[in-house]
């Protein structure tokens, strides 16, 4: 099977639904235009479909046999950024026709590159051994898009034996498949509190919440192994004279949940209540989010990803990826499923593409794509013909339940 071959031939058809995208992005939730033109492609391919409310579009692929299920996902919403008409080095290939909207995530290009995948998956399906399933995400960017998703999945008895992603990113070079062991996207532990001085002196509120704040970082030091990675980014911090108040918000990342996330929700739990004491505050509102779970690559889903992509594209365009501490609501799947997800790289300094995801000059990079699509088709079919079982502890019960304990208290 040459399937870089096959991504090859519909390179144009791709780039060309990309620059559509991009050309009206779409923000969560919202994402009329796009899902009218994922329906017309998937029509036009030949692949049936359903639509999820408020989640996007779910697609199907049978083989000529049974066998496993793969779940292929892609996300296609915009981001409420102006973008900048040029990338660090020339202008865009196209710009957004919608002010203050942009893809700069690079959900335009996971979009066409499934679209792509599905193309190509139909038009040879007699090599599936089993069931695709594509899905099209709403509102990753807002965290809704995924429930609505899981509550399909789960109350239709959707069977889901894998899933796989990919994104965009600055790094590794154009067309290389990042790939990583364990922990690639961060999970979060969101804290929002205001304090109150009991002497009247917004001052005294306000040392208390630096006082707080320094002690986070000596907190987590004392709470999580320094082996785990874990940072601390204050968000908010507004006083309130009149009223002697303080207000602090901020983030963790992280990409364990047990072993990082917890241990510093009760770090940042026990150091407010006890520094306030100190102060002489009270605790006018206090909010805890999470921890929410990172995004784990499975390591049997990995290592069908490395072989896979490394047999149809060439051992070049597989490489070794640092994690990041970006969020990425493919954790759902990946708590449920035996998961792995791949960053496709953007990079070519000669032609500008360098910038950060959601950064005005972001712009995925055109010449990346083929190999994304034959990235796709590569892990479906691998996936597949793999018949060992997957060793595999999944979170168990239903997706409220799920919800649930990413609480708020």
């Amino acid at each position: 099977m040459d399937i870089l071959k096959w991504a090859t031939e519909i390179e144009e058809e791709v780039i060309a639904w990309r620059r559509k995208i991009y050309e009206h992005p779409e923000l969560s939730d919202c994402e009329f235009e796009t899902l009218a033109l994922i329906r017309q492609v998937l029509t036009q391919s030949g692949v049936t479909y359903v639509d999820v409310p408020g989640g996007g579009i779910m697609a199907f692929i049978d083989g000529p046999v049974p066998g496993k299920t793969v779940f292929l996902r892609a996300d296609i919403d915009a981001l409420p950024i102006a973008e900048d008409t040029c990338n660090n080095a020339q202008a865009k290939a196209c710009l957004s026709k919608i002010p203050g909207v942009a893809h700069l995530c690079g959900h335009d290009a996971h979009t066409a590159m499934l679209l792509g995948a599905a193309k190509v998956l139909q038009a040879h399906k007699e090599q599936i051994e089993g069931r695709v399933i594509l899905f099209f995400e709403q509102g990753e960017e807002s965290g809704h898009g995924d429930i609505h998703m899981m509550h399909y999945i789960q109350s239709n008895n959707i069977h889901i034996d894998g899933c796989w992603a990919l994104h965009c990113f600055p790094t590794p070079a154009t067309g290389q498949l990042g790939l990583r062991l364990g922990g690639i996207f961060a999970g979060d532990l969101a804290w929002d509190f205001t304090v109150k001085a009991k002497d009247g002196r917004a001052v005294t509120a306000i040392d208390c919440c630096a006082s707080i704040l320094r002690a986070f970082h000596s907190g987590r030091m004392n709470s999580v192994t320094p082996f785990e990675g874990l940072t601390i980014t204050c968000c908010i911090f507004q006083a309130d004279q009149e009223n002697a108040t303080c207000r602090i918000g901020g983030i963790c990342r992280f990409h364990h949940r047990d072993k990082a996330g917890l241990p510093m929700k009760r770090a940042v739990r026990r150091i407010v209540e006890n520094t306030c004491t100190a102060y002489g505050c009270d605790i006018a509102e206090f909010e805890l989010t999470g921890p929410k779970e990172g995004l784990l690559n499975d390591p049997t889903c990995y290592q069908i990803a490395k072989e896979a992509i490394t047999k149809s594209l060439g051992a070049a365009y597989v490489c070794d990826t640092e994690p990041t501490m970006g969020g990425e609501s493919f954790t759902v799947l990946s708590s449920y499923y035996p998961s792995v997800m791949a960053l496709l790289g953007m990079q070519d300094e000669a032609k500008g593409f360098t910038a950060e995801l959601h950064s005005p000059k972001f712009e995925a990079n055109e010449e990346a794509l083929k190999y994304g699509v034959a990235a796709h088709v590569s892990y479906a079919l691998a996936f597949l013909q793999h018949k060992d079982s997957i060793p595999f502890e999944p979170f168990v019960g239903d997706f409220d339940a799920f919800l649930q304990a990413r609480q708020v208290d």
